[in-house]
């Protein structure tokens, strides 16, 4: 059955629909959520918050066709807010140690194999959550800027300049980092060629 029959028959109120739903995308939520706030029992929450007001709010979505970009701007806002909540914009420093012990997050075992890459990766957990999330969404992704414009209800220019800033923050931690700011050339030469590499 197509996303847009489940999306249909959960406005109906049907179980089966949201279960199916919540399998297809619960994963890749709880990889975003762990992402952009830096730990996992804050995830978790997220992720569990994300999909309660889904169940809730279904009857407000219009189309749906942009069910993903819905929930994905349910999940970044659930996020925002408990971050700011909680006060932590950085997230611990151990994170990528406990990253492989995340059952069902395959995608993890990638992430951060060595020293230069830890540094990358905690360059990229010290960005504020704005800039942050920018470049969760679209480096690891791949989210079109229009796509993430919808979803954080911004401009598509506003989005471009955080990827701007997100980068060039980015380069400046990363010429400290590596033999002769070889970080930083890494970096610079995946700019076209983007993928998980940041993370």
């Amino acid at each position: 059955m197509d996303e847009k029959e489940l999306v249909r028959r959960l406005k109906r109120g049907d179980k089966e629909a949201f279960d199916a739903l919540y399998e297809k995308y619960k994963n890749i939520l709880l990889r975003m959520a762990y992402l952009v706030s830096g730990q996992m029992f804050d995830a978790e929450d997220i992720v569990q918050e994300t999909f309660v007001k889904c169940f809730v709010h279904i009857g407000e979505l219009k189309k749906e066709e942009g069910f993903q970009s819905w929930l994905f701007q349910i999940m970044y806002r659930t996020a925002y807010r408990q971050i700011k909540k909680r006060g932590r914009e950085i997230p611990d420093e151990n994170i990528i140690i406990r990253a492989d012990a995340v059952d069902g997050i395959t995608s993890l075992d990638r992430i951060i194999i060595t020293e230069r890459e830890k540094q990358i990766n905690d360059a990229v957990q010290s960005l504020d959550f704005k800039h942050r999330a920018v470049v969760v969404l679209y480096y690891y992704n791949e989210m079109q800027t229009k796509e993430i414009a919808r979803m954080l209800g911004c401009t598509e220019g506003t989005v471009k300049s955080r990827l701007f800033m997100a980068r060039k923050k980015l380069r400046g931690k990363l010429m400290m980092f590596g033999e002769e700011g070889r970080g930083y050339e890494k970096i610079k030469n995946q700019e076209e060629n983007r993928g998980l590499y940041f993370l």
